[in-house]
């Protein structure tokens, strides 16, 4: 057995208890808009305060993956990845596998992943014969719920049919975003998509705008960027309420975090990046 199916064997998936379960999609229309960094980062917040946490990435990217300690999923055998949900290799919940500290390589308590794979940008043409394929995500979390506090879904920077199944599937939807004109853009193509999705699959539940919106990478003065500035008023403006009063600032330490394979939160828990997640975390109450 190798040391990744030691740690799933021994490292099962909460027991579903009926809990409420929370399920964040997190999701902007643009790539680079800080969505992985904040699943990681705030998942990992949220493990660390006792919560049981599921993170699913639906990027071909991989990199949450990497950040919960996967660096390529593809590459073993064993491991399974959403594409074998699809495939009907195994259930959704068998896919779940503990988060791993790449330092230690040891797992982190109380936070799972389900992993991704490259083939996930074929998955318009593995689901194209489906009836009401735009489901096909929300078919599958009942097996996620009761055993979690809080289901995490990291999303691609598009539209496509990966984001619109998180978005059915969400109790709430995260719109990630930064100081700069693309990412800020890519909230306005969110909103359309949501609207549009919502007028066919509202029964099922479905939000009907945006629940929260982060703002990463931002300035703290107009002498360090007065287009930045400008931009993030504009958002705070646009969407009032529903932006996060804590803006998560340009940090190094996030693209340290990256390449130790570690979210933020874990690798440099004093850093400004960590602390403003965490803060994040609490004005959303997904703990104390």
């Amino acid at each position: 057995m190798t040391q990744h199916a030691d740690h799933i064997a021994q490292h099962p998936l909460p027991e579903d208890t009926g809990r409420p379960t929370r399920v964040l999609a997190v999701v902007n229309g643009s790539a680079g808009s800080g969505k992985t960094t904040f699943s990681a980062a705030v998942g990992y917040a949220a493990a660390a305060r006792k919560k049981k946490v599921c993170i699913l990435g639906l990027d071909k990217q991989r990199d949450v993956s990497r950040l919960l300690g996967y660096d390529d999923p593809d590459a073993e055998e064993e491991l399974p990845t959403i594409l074998d949900v699809l495939n009907d290799v195994c259930s959704l919940d068998e896919a779940v596998v503990p988060a791993l500290d790449s330092k230690t390589e040891k797992p982190i308590p109380n936070l799972w992943v389900i992993l991704e794979a490259r083939g996930l940008d074929k998955l318009e043409f593995m689901l194209a014969g489906m009836t009401a394929r735009e489901l096909w995500l929300h078919r599958l979390m009942g097996s996620l719920r009761g055993r979690f506090d809080l289901v995490l879904i990291d999303c691609p920077g598009d539209m496509k049919l990966a984001t619109t199944g998180a978005l059915i599937t969400a109790n709430e939807i995260v719109g990630c975003t930064k100081s700069q004109e693309k990412e800020a853009r890519g909230l306005t193509e969110l909103e359309s998509k949501i609207t549009e999705i919502h007028e066919s699959y509202g029964h099922t539940g479905m939000r009907d705008g945006v629940d929260w919106v982060v703002i990463g990478e931002g300035v703290s003065s107009k002498s360090q960027g007065k287009v930045y500035w400008d931009i993030e008023q504009q958002v705070r403006e646009a969407y009032a309420d529903v932006v996060l009063s804590a803006t998560v600032r340009d940090d190094v330490k996030v693209a340290e975090a990256y390449t130790a394979g570690q979210p933020v939160t874990l690798y440099s828990p004093k850093s400004d990046a960590a602390e403003a997640y965490v803060k994040i975390g609490r004005q959303m109450k997904l703990y104390r």
